[in-house]
């Protein structure tokens, strides 16, 4: 009853009213491709109690119709180039800008149109085995300080205030720009951390916030949240084993039993896979649905023959691994600091999870690419205020649960679920259905029932 309550009482409360006059001077943004966007300089603190300042490039998307408001949103990476990013897909806003201004930032260190960025490898960072003892574990954590430190003496001080709490407090210095009251805000993929971050630190502020894919960053228990994804990413395998030929699961697990025990050759990419590496590749491969699972199929029985070339990523990048970085993640997110907590973790999600282990990015490939990092976790996960207005998540096969597990810690929220493949259901996949329901959601605070699914 009282869910049901909070849920009808969102739709009596209008959009935020202004609280000053806009301090925003736009001109037209310096993006070929996109004449509607309009952009604009603000200064903004580089942390809580610096004095320095450093300059965002903030970009809007006029409204159509009367404006009523604005609606802010990070489309995830996380990564520069969001106005590019708002740019490119102008249409999937069309309903939204009805009636308000849609608002994005190029992120602050990042490459892109703001002026503060740090000079840093934004490329690809292969993931490194799982060390078998502590020696090997310092010599991961020597070489990602060295990374981390290459970067961080271009600009220690805005290295140090990466995190997605650091965004948040931008986002709302370009809430005050703004003149607006209440904040409305898209977090997209990476972007629903720096939205929960947000809720955090200004909860007084939120006015709707929809978050689509993201992982869940307002809990207690890390240790219990990768015991869960780890359920989650070997529920994800399950439904291929219903699709394969009866058998496979079996055949999986002993290929995955003899990489680990000697890693199997891939000469076609001049690469050896183990265990853990050919368990991250299958839910990358098996990522986009049925389509893709018959080659997938017939790359197990080639490296049962002894060639697992048919797993490489691609020719250049073959192994597992990621961009950007891990510039904020790693200030985001909590590492180890031994190998035996490396090793504890690895053994617990193999035993929940054997067909997947500890092969997901936030069990594997953050914690070994952050151990070392030479500046300490200043965002970790904690859990959001109950006092908050109704969340609104989206998510598909592969994120769903993780959205879920968010919003509902906000009472009255709602989640949309898409049985399907895919991820960031409304930028990426430009989902119609779940652009209704957020559309309507952002301008009048209406949620979709309880148990919405989009096609």
């Amino acid at each position: 009853m009282l869910k049901a309550l909070m849920a009808l009482a969102v739709l009596a409360t209008p959009l935020s009213a202004q609280t000053s006059q806009p301090s925003l001077k736009w001109s037209a943004c310096p993006i070929a491709d996109a004449p509607e966007l309009q952009c604009a300089d603000l200064p903004v603190a580089v942390s809580p109690k610096s004095d320095r300042t450093i300059t965002l490039k903030v970009a809007r998307l006029p409204a159509t119709g009367t404006k009523r408001g604005s609606v802010m949103v990070n489309f995830g990476g996380p990564q520069g180039y969001q106005i590019a990013s708002l740019g490119s897909r102008t249409q999937i806003f069309d309903k939204i800008r009805a009636s308000m201004d849609v608002v994005t930032w190029d992120p602050r260190g990042y490459p892109g149109l703001s002026s503060a960025v740090l000079k840093c490898d934004w490329g690809f960072v292969r993931t490194p085995p799982f060390p078998a003892d502590q020696a090997g574990f310092d010599q991961i954590a020597a070489a990602n300080k060295a990374r981390a430190d290459k970067c961080r003496d271009t600009d220690p001080e805005l290295f140090d205030h990466m995190d997605s709490a650091a965004d948040a407090r931008d986002a709302d210095a370009i809430r005050k720009a703004l003149g607006e009251n209440k904040m409305n805000f898209l977090g997209l993929s990476y972007g629903g951390t720096i939205a929960q971050s947000y809720a955090r630190l200004f909860p007084h502020r939120v006015r709707t916030m929809y978050i689509d894919g993201t992982k869940n960053h307002s809990l207690r228990d890390w240790e219990r949240e990768l015991d869960t994804i780890a359920r989650e990413t070997e529920r994800f395998m399950d439904r291929f084993f219903a699709w394969a030929p009866a058998g496979t699961e079996k055949r999986w697990q002993a290929l995955i039993a003899e990489a680990n025990r000697e890693p199997i050759p891939a000469p076609k990419v001049d690469a050896r896979f183990d265990g853990t590496q050919l368990q991250a590749i299958a839910f990358l491969k098996l990522r986009p649905g049925p389509a893709a699972w018959g080659d997938f199929t017939a790359a197990i029985t080639a490296a049962e023959a002894g060639d697992a070339s048919g797993f490489a990523l691609s020719s250049r990048q073959p192994y597992p691994g990621a961009p950007g970085g891990g510039y904020k993640e790693c200030l985001d997110l909590p590492r180890p600091a031994h190998q035996r907590d490396v090793a504890r973790t690895v053994k617990r999600l193999r035993a929940i999870a054997p067909n997947t282990g500890a092969s997901f990015g936030l069990a594997w490939h953050l914690p070994l690419t952050c151990a070392g990092w030479p500046t300490p976790v200043t965002n970790p996960p904690t859990p959001m205020p109950r006092t908050l207005p109704p969340f609104l998540g989206a998510g598909t096969w592969q994120d769903h649960d993780s959205t879920r597990r968010v919003v509902e810690q906000i009472p009255g929220s709602r989640t949309i679920e898409h049985d399907g493949p895919g991820h960031n259901l409304f930028g990426a996949m430009a989902n119609p259905c779940v652009i209704g329901h957020v559309s309507r959601y952002v301008t009048e605070r209406r949620l979709p029932p309880e148990g919405t699914t989009c096609p």
